[in-house]
C-alpha cells in the first residue's frame, strides 16, 4: 500500500446492523495520511435514540451523511459505502452532488433500481429464503442466533463464531433496529435506475465472487446504471469481507479511490 499521503478524505458508511465502529479496522489499515473517518447512522449502534424510530429509513440517513459532510469536512468528499449503508449515500450523492468526489459502493442490498424482472425475481426469492429464520431467531429472542445467521447468510458458516467477543456485542448492540427495517420504520427510498443517471461523479461498484443473488442482483443493477461506473468482482470474496479480512478491503478501498482520481 502507498504510504504517500492522499489529498481526498473518505467517509465510511456502515450496514444493518452495525455502526461506526464497524470500520475501525479498515480505517486504521488505511494508507498513511488519508482522512478516513466513519459516522453511525440514526438508530444504529448502543446510543440513545434519537426519536421513536418511526423517521428511520433511506431520508433520514441520507441527511445525516450530508449534514456531517457539511459540518465537520472539507469538501467534496469521497463516500464509501456497504450494504444497507449504500441506499442513503447514493441518495445523497443525487441530492447534494457537489459534497461528493467520488462514491465506492461495497453490495448495495435494494432493489430499487433493477429494471430487468429476471434479476428483479432472483433477488426477490434470494431474500426470501435468508430473513424468516433471523425474524424466527428473534422472535424466539435469541439475539445471538439472530446474528449468526446475519452472518451465515451474508458469508460462510462459522464467520460470526468467529468474532471476537468484542466484534460480536457491537453488531448485537444494532439487533434492535431490525424491527424499524422490516416495517415500523419508513420503507426504503425509490431510487430508480433514472435517478442513478443523473449521479456524475467517478462510481465503482464492487462485489465478491461468491457473493448470494441479493446482493450481486444490486450490485450489477446500480453499476449499469451510473453513466461511467466500474463493476469489480473481488475474487474469493463474500458479503462480509470489510468485517472478515478489513486490511485486504482497505487496500481495495485505496486502489480504487487512486482508479477515480
Amino acid at each position: 500500500m502507498s504510504t504517500s499521503v492522499p489529498a481526498a478524505q473518505a467517509l465510511f458508511i456502515h450496514g444493518a446492523p452495525g455502526d461506526a465502529r464497524v470500520w475501525t479496522p479498515v480505517i486504521d489499515a488505511m494508507a498513511a495520511g488519508r482522512d478516513a473517518r466513519a459516522i453511525t447512522l440514526s438508530y444504529f449502534g448502543a446510543g440513545e435514540w434519537p426519536g421513536d424510530g418511526t423517521d428511520f429509513g433511506t431520508d433520514r440517513h441520507a441527511r445525516d451523511i450530508i449534514s456531517y459532510v457539511e459540518a465537520a469536512m472539507e469538501w467534496p468528499v469521497t463516500l464509501v459505502a456497504w450494504s444497507f449503508g449504500c441506499h442513503p449515500a447514493l441518495l445523497a450523492a443525487i441530492r447534494r452532488p457537489e459534497l461528493f468526489t467520488s462514491l465506492a459502493l461495497y453490495e448495495p442490498s435494494l432493489d430499487s433500481y433493477v429494471d430487468d424482472e429476471a434479476e428483479r425475481a432472483a433477488f426477490a426469492a434470494d431474500g426470501a429464503a435468508a430473513f424468516p429464520p433471523v425474524i424466527a431467531a428473534l422472535e424466539a429472542g435469541d439475539e445471538a442466533a439472530a446474528m449468526r445467521t446475519i452472518f451465515d447468510n451474508s458469508a460462510r458458516p462459522g464467520d460470526y463464531d468467529a468474532l471476537s467477543p468484542a466484534r460480536q456485542s457491537l453488531y448485537r448492540d444494532s439487533l434492535r433496529v431490525l424491527p424499524l427495517l422490516m416495517g415500523r420504520g419508513q420503507p426504503p427510498a425509490a431510487i430508480a435506475s433514472a435517478d442513478l443517471a443523473r449521479i456524475a461523479c467517478p462510481v465503482t461498484v464492487a462485489m465478491g465472487e461468491h457473493t448470494r443473488a441479493m446482493f450481486a442482483v444490486p450490485s450489477r443493477a446500480v453499476a449499469a446504471a451510473i453513466p461511467g461506473a466500474k463493476l469489480v468482482e473481488v475474487a474469493g470474496a463474500f458479503h462480509m469481507l470489510p468485517e472478515t479480512d478489513p486490511e485486504r478491503f482497505a487496500g481495495l478501498v485505496e486502489g480504487w479511490l487512486e482508479d477515480m482520481t
